[in-house]
């Protein structure tokens, strides 16, 4: 019996099961695009998380454009998911901010995140245009010190000798096995193209005109005249832009 004891004594702690690595994808999504889908694809490919959640940032005083609520946001972001991805791949929306009189800032967003689910590893994704004015953010020394980042490099944001946050890691294929898809079609883009109408014949119909049936898709489209909706078609969802037709989200 006393050498059960001693050797129990002696035995190591158990070790404790490694935490998820879970890649932060924040931002308006105001809206969603393939490319915000290409970006989580892509990190998951390329091995840097286990899996991706996409964090709608709550409301911006500071940010007048946007004028879509979290939840509008929220919405497509799951629409956007789940007509995108299997069930099982492992990119998910986090309605973390839903409930915030505001947009959480960075460090409070993951302090949160920390406490109320000691399970994960959160990385916090960003461009890399971002990086030289990561210090300026709230908090931004510790963030840059403390917090494991994902760097997704951006076109004319190449980092040369810049300065990395320690605990940082620039996405790219395993070893340059493949190519990442690209994810240069932001929200503000897609914003642009809503609002671009451009100079259109008048439409005349004959006495002999038959109402015509219409694939899944095309009827959204003719919905509400004066806004070119086929400009972004292919760029977001499709259940996305039937979402943003359907509730006139960019009507104004």
């Amino acid at each position: 019996m006393q050498q059960l004891a001693g050797l129990l004594a002696g035995s190591p702690a158990q070790k404790q099961p490694p935490r998820k690595r879970v890649a932060l994808l924040g931002g308006s999504f105001d809206p969603v695009t393939d490319a915000h889908l290409k970006c989580a694809a892509e990190i998951v490919h390329c091995g840097v998380a286990d899996e991706v959640w996409l964090v709608p940032c709550g409301s911006r005083p500071d940010k007048p454009s946007l004028k879509r609520s979290v939840l509008d946001r929220l919405l497509m972001c799951h629409l956007a998911v789940n007509t995108t991805f299997g069930s099982s791949f492992p990119v998910k929306v986090s309605d973390i901010e839903l409930h915030e009189q505001k947009a959480l800032p960075t460090w409070d967003l993951l302090q949160m995140l920390k406490t109320k689910r000691p399970d994960i590893e959160p990385l916090f994704v960003i461009g890399s245009d971002l990086v030289p004015t990561l210090k300026d953010w709230d908090e931004g020394e510790r963030l840059w010190a403390e917090t494991a980042f994902i760097i997704i490099r951006r076109p004319g944001y190449e980092l040369g000798e810049q300065e990395l946050p320690p605990h940082a890691t620039q996405l790219e294929a395993p070893n340059g096995a493949f190519t990442l898809a690209s994810q240069e079609m932001s929200s503000s883009e897609i914003r642009k193209r809503l609002s671009f109408v451009p100079p259109q014949p008048a439409l005349t119909r004959s006495s002999s005109y038959v109402p015509q049936q219409h694939k899944f898709g095309e009827r959204e489209l003719g919905h509400l005249s004066g806004r070119n909706y086929s400009m972004v078609e292919g760029l977001i969802p499709a259940a996305v832009l039937a979402h943003i037709i359907r509730y006139e989200l960019y009507a104004d």
